[in-house]
């Protein structure tokens, strides 16, 4: 695999970190349903990070990556 596939394989969006279960999340989350709720574009495809504590996009990543268990 090259550089940049690995990049893209190692993403938020596989990640074991990531949390975006729209009901998790509005739990999670105070004030969140406020805006509408986590299913719609206040949130859009971004997910709550478990290791940052802080919102992330699926095409991120960072170098706490950890595969989701399958």
């Amino acid at each position: 695999m090259n550089a940049a596939a690995e990049r893209r394989a190692a993403c938020c969006a596989r990640c074991r970190f990531r949390r975006d279960d729209p009901d998790e999340l509005e739990r999670r989350v105070p004030g969140l349903a406020s805006f509408g709720s986590a299913y719609g574009a206040s949130i859009g495809a971004s997910a709550l990070c478990e290791a940052h504590d802080a919102w992330v996009s699926p095409g991120d990543s960072c170098s706490r990556f950890r595969a989701m268990a399958d």
